[in-house]
């Protein structure tokens, strides 16, 4: 394959820089110089202390903040266009669903703005992630693990490009976050999209990733990329092989580096 014919990267990101305006009439520097790349179809996690503008870069791909400092190309574009193609799916930690909407409305809702029917597919997403009886259920009798697991759908019904994920399982209960990565890990086997997940949890990071991007705390800086060697297809189970401590130890160094704790 050609240069030309290759496919282009999901995410790439230089030099960013990002500052919020504060009340009083001065900026606090989110993030400082920072560069990313996520290739089509590689999963890449974000990790960092609380504050270093995480949350930040992921909106800033998302096309949710403009850009101030520094290039952010998303799918061989501006983020605007490629939210705008419907070429981006989003899950926060907060599922943000509908609450007068069933389930199937909620995972639906992305085809009704582009007017796109595909009822087969919301079934198909929906026993994909194990929410197929609950389809006519409105979110208010779900669990916290199963409005998760219709945010996940809903991001994926109309087919993106790129997921973008930001700490989608931190509010969960231990069992429902493990089943959730699992259900994660096999989702992404099947779609093979490009993904960037930020995330507090070095294990998770590992457990998902391609790589791992480590920052620094606030402002945010690139500390890190560490290559995760485990062979895929990926479970609970591979966590105490010693590819997996080994890297997981190669993330906590690097975030000690800058005096963090690693969780």
């Amino acid at each position: 394959m050609t240069s030309s014919t290759l496919p282009a990267p999901a995410v790439a990101a230089r030099g960013v820089t990002y500052r919020y305006a504060e009340a009083d009439g001065r900026t606090l520097l989110a993030l400082d110089g920072v560069d990313l790349a996520v290739g089509a179809g590689e999963f890449v996690s974000v990790v960092g202390p609380s504050g270093c503008g995480k949350s930040t870069l992921l909106r800033l791909v998302a096309g949710l903040l403009p850009s101030q400092g520094g290039e952010v190309s998303v799918l061989g574009g501006a983020p605007g266009e490629a939210q705008r193609a419907h070429a981006l799916g989003l899950v926060a930690q907060e599922p943000g669903l509908l609450p007068w909407r069933d389930v199937a409305a909620n995972v639906r809702l992305p085809l009704d703005v582009m007017r796109a029917g595909d009822p087969e597919r919301v079934r198909a997403l929906l026993d994909q992630v194990g929410i197929a009886e609950f389809a006519g259920y409105r979110p208010a009798a779900l669990s916290g693990g199963m409005r998760q697991r219709v945010a996940l759908a809903r991001a994926l019904v109309h087919r993106p490009r790129l997921l973008l994920m930001d700490e989608p399982f931190g509010a969960l209960d231990e069992l429902s976050r493990e089943a959730m990565r699992l259900e994660l890990l096999r989702i992404w086997e099947q779609e093979r999209i490009a993904v960037l997940f930020v995330t507090h949890s070095v294990v998770e990071a590992v457990l998902l990733s391609d790589r791992v991007v480590v920052m620094s705390g606030r402002p945010g800086r690139v500390r890190a990329v560490i290559d995760v060697p485990l062979p895929r297809p990926r479970g609970e189970a591979q966590g105490p092989s010693a590819a997996f401590v080994a890297t997981a130890a190669a993330v906590r160094a690097a975030l000690r580096s800058d005096g963090v704790g690693a969780a």
